[in-house]
């Protein structure tokens, strides 16, 4: 029998070495690139919300790092919060974040079961801010109810801040009649086919010349003086 012949093959070191080099210069760039942290958050628009609370909830406490939490992350980190309705993240050099919000604002307090009653509808049992809520005082159907909030929803904010209380009062004429007490004193009759009437309030106190009374929007537009 003949010899058999062995093939040595030759293991190219050069090229193995370059490759672990890359490699290694990759993995250092990487952990160099995830260290670089966040160096200032701008938090924008919250009137409620305070800023501290908007940095924890988006997850960038402590100033993390600055590459590896993503826009779209901390946007949906935040719009899984109750009390945001919406958020735009941006990202600058030098580690900057900024952070736009609209917040979900408190519509009414329900009373009857302790509830806070946001503008999207969602139903909380607490809010994380000091706020005095307009307060409904008493138990609305259903079959009035969701059209009550949907009307509410629409008014003007400053219209609403000026809402006390609200108190379901039907009449044997209109089942959904309310009477809304007034912060500046003043009492207002309404339905909720005329609720956008109370947009003009702002136009009607001027001209009741400091009188105190009831506002009937209910029924026409006319003003009770309280003696």
């Amino acid at each position: 029998m003949g010899k058999k012949k062995v093939i040595k093959k030759k293991i190219r070191i050069i090229p193995v070495l370059l490759l672990v080099l890359i490699v290694s210069l990759i993995y250092l760039l990487f952990r160099l690139v995830a260290g670089i942290k966040i160096q200032n958050i701008y938090i924008m628009n919250n009137h409620y919300l305070s800023d501290d609370y908007v940095i924890e909830q988006a997850g960038l406490t402590n100033y993390p790092s600055y590459f590896m939490n993503f826009s779209f992350r901390i946007k949906n980190r935040l719009e899984n919060n109750d009390y945001i309705k919406s958020v735009k993240v941006s990202k600058y050099f030098f580690g900057v974040v900024e952070i736009k919000i609209e917040e979900n604002d408190v519509l009414f307090y329900r009373e009857y079961d302790k509830k806070y009653i946001l503008e999207d509808k969602k139903e909380v049992e607490y809010i994380p801010y000091d706020y005095s809520p307009t307060i409904l005082v008493n138990y609305i159907p259903d079959t009035i109810y969701n059209n009550f909030v949907n009307k509410y929803s629409k008014l003007n904010d400053s219209i609403r801040n000026k809402i006390s209380e609200i108190k379901y009062d039907p009449s044997e004429y209109d089942e959904s009649r309310f009477l809304l007490y007034m912060v500046d004193g003043n009492y207002v009759y309404i339905t909720l086919t005329k609720m956008d009437s109370l947009d003009y309030y702002n136009d009607i106190y001027p001209t009741l010349e400091g009188k105190k009374g009831i506002i009937y929007l209910d029924s026409g537009n006319h003003f009770v003086e309280l003696k």
